[in-house]
């Protein structure tokens, strides 16, 4: 995978693609048998570095600048301190490591641009809508620089949020609160291709209308995430058995940067976890195979084909039936009847992986349902499970379970199926963040893991409350509160600077989201209360100054489903419906992103109809009216 440069050839600049410079003609142009030319231009002002000819503007683009003279940004001058740049950006702490660089080739026009409206909408009539990337033109081989003060104007120009009333930052990390799998009763858990990773629902843009996305393997993979899964070529005959390891490989590379939130976290043991799984059996490798090629059926086309369909009815089967007849064998839970549970979920992840771009929200629900047993099986004793020690677990199977059914549960409206035990104080979040290293989940939809804890501890509350017919304690909600203002996340790292900007968005987002749920789902407030105002206001500045585009977008849904409960004004509510239906796979009619937007405009309509504002119950009513469950 190579990093697109300013001496490139033209052909390779006028089609948006990377360009390798081998001379005299680049690989890809020798590829494809088209002309390859090196045509240099003379450098302008005090540099001297080398540069070919550019390629055309979008017509799109040279009318907008005709229209706005954009500031003269391009000149880059001296380097200052992070501690500057980042004033403003947000209303709470990020770890002050949180450094960017960018090159001083930027396209800055391109950059900053955001669309004056958004696309109107008809909610009877769903359709693709073209989306824009938040990726900047030229991506940078490092992120860890300083920021300077014209790059400052970049991040004020995607989301700043004003004024700033932040507690003071900790001074150190720790102080901040940051195949197919055996049958059931034969061998021990296979360690799944995903051990460390696992997808949501995404797939490649292939429609040319949509801001000339180009080829996955280009524009798709900002990381080189392909270099790192394999260098074979993208056309592989599978049925050959040589081909068939760098077939899946492939496959792979093309699925985990449009479907995990932070996938060079986990890159390197999940190459290592495919090919264990690959050499293990014909069994798994077959069903590593058939994974394989809907994942590339997916990121070729936003629908599953008859024979996708067939292939992903032959999936769902053997996963269900590793499920379905799992059985508890004694209690306690032995080890040995962990690791028999733990084998029969295998392979879920990538199932709902898959499903969230092809099924209705209500087969991933009773899937959810159906595999709750046998998750307790698999947890370690004592029940409730800790859910602390779930998301420190090696494998990847429990870790997602947990954090699914918390997703699920507050994006729905519905009980968590599981309960569990978290002792929250801002103590034991330090503590875990000091242990956590590289599990979690927080790389895999962009959750921060501490959110996470929040959310279950906070759901636990809910439950108890509504059991016993009392409200929790405002003491409590007050400690909530603390807490939340002086959480700090740790910030991603990455190769390309958009997409640590855009990750940065959607963890900010996320802790607005948790405001929202605290006060709506916690405290009983309707959707006009001033704490829940003041946040989906937070959420909705931070979505709105950041481009349309598969990152952040990708990963927003499902705090955006969160925030769209609460929101009244329409151009809010037309902006959610936009970005949404940006993500083509949200598009088609039975399909969970989908349903989930279908929920957010029955809530809508029904509070409209009824002349109220929303509250969190709401949701749950929703949920019910589109899933039937």
């Amino acid at each position: 995978m190579f990093i697109r440069s300013t001496t490139g050839c033209y052909a390779c600049k006028t089609r948006r693609k990377k360009c390798d410079e081998t001379k005299p003609k680049c690989l890809r142009c020798s590829k494809s048998k088209i002309d390859c030319e090196y045509e240099y231009v003379s450098p302008t002002g005090k540099s001297t570095k080398k540069r070919t000819k550019p390629a055309p503007r979008p017509a799109s683009e040279q009318v907008k600048k005709s229209e706005t003279q954009p500031a003269n940004l391009g000149t880059i001058p001296e380097q200052t301190g992070i501690s500057e740049a980042s004033l403003g950006l947000f209303d709470y702490p990020l770890v002050p490591s949180f450094d960017i660089s960018l090159p001083l080739d930027t396209d800055w026009e391109t950059a900053l641009y955001l669309p004056a409206t958004m696309p109107s909408l008809d909610p009877l009539a769903i359709r693709a809508i073209p989306s824009s990337s938040v990726v900047l033109q030229h991506p940078v081989a490092s992120a860890r620089a300083n920021l300077t003060s014209d790059q400052a104007s970049l991040f004020n120009a995607l989301f700043s949020l004003g004024e700033t009333n932040c507690p003071e930052q900790s001074n150190s990390l720790s102080n901040a609160l940051t195949h197919s799998p055996p049958r059931v009763g034969q061998n021990p858990h296979t360690p799944s291709p995903y051990e460390s990773i696992s997808y949501s629902a995404c797939a490649s843009i292939s429609d040319s209308q949509l801001h000339e996305y180009g080829e996955l393997d280009d524009n798709g993979d900002l990381e080189g995430v392909g270099e790192i899964f394999c260098q074979a070529p993208l056309e592989l005959d599978h049925t050959v058995d040589s081909n068939s390891l760098p077939f899946v490989l492939h496959s792979f590379a093309q699925w985990l940067p449009l479907a995990v939130f932070d996938p060079l976290k986990i890159i390197h043991r999940a190459k290592e976890a495919i090919i264990n799984q690959f050499s293990q059996s014909l069994a798994s490798r077959h069903r590593l195979i058939l994974i394989s090629k809907l994942m590339t059926m997916l990121t070729k086309s936003w629908a599953l084909d008859e024979r996708g369909k067939t292939m992903l009815e032959l999936l769902t089967g053997e996963i269900w039936h590793n499920i379905a007849g799992y059985r508890v064998q004694g209690w306690p839970v032995s080890e040995e009847e962990r690791q028999r549970a733990n084998a029969a979920l295998d392979n879920t992840l990538e199932l709902m992986g898959i499903q969230l771009v092809t099924s209705p929200l209500s087969v991933i629900l009773r899937f959810l349902q159906s595999a709750a047993p046998v998750f307790l099986s698999a947890c370690p004793l004592p029940h409730p499970p800790n859910l602390s020690e779930i998301l420190l677990e090696p494998g990847v199977n429990l870790r997602h379970f947990a954090a699914v059914d918390i997703a699920a549960s507050v994006t729905t409206g519905r009980p968590l199926l599981c309960r569990y035990y978290i002792p929250w104080s801002l103590e034991f979040c330090d503590e875990f963040m000091k242990r956590k290293e590289h599990q979690g989940l927080q790389w895999l939809i962009g959750i921060p893991d501490q959110f996470i804890l929040l959310f279950g501890y906070m759901n636990g509350l809910k439950e108890d409350a509504e059991a016993a017919g009392t409200t929790v304690s405002p003491r409590i909600i007050e400690q909530i509160e603390e807490d939340m203002k002086k959480i700090i996340i740790v910030p991603c790292e990455g190769r390309d600077p958009s997409l640590v900007i855009g990750r940065t968005v959607v963890q900010e987002c996320w802790r607005q989201a948790v405001f929202i749920y605290l006060y709506m789902a916690l405290c009983g407030a309707h959707a006009l209360d001033p704490r829940v105002e003041k946040a989906q206001k937070g959420f909705m500045k931070l979505v709105n100054r950041t481009r349309p585009g598969r990152n952040p977008d990708t990963f927003l849904i499902i705090a955006m489903l969160i925030a769209g409960v609460a929101v009244t004004k329409q151009s809010y509510r037309q902006t959610i419906k936009s970005r949404i239906l940006g993500l083509p796979e949200c598009v088609n009619p039975n399909t969970a992103g989908n349903d989930s937007l279908l929920m957010l405009q029955d809530i809508w309509a029904r509070t409209e109809s009824e002349g109220r504002v929303a509250r969190w119950e709401d949701l749950g009513e929703a949920c019910r009216r589109v899933t039937g469950i």
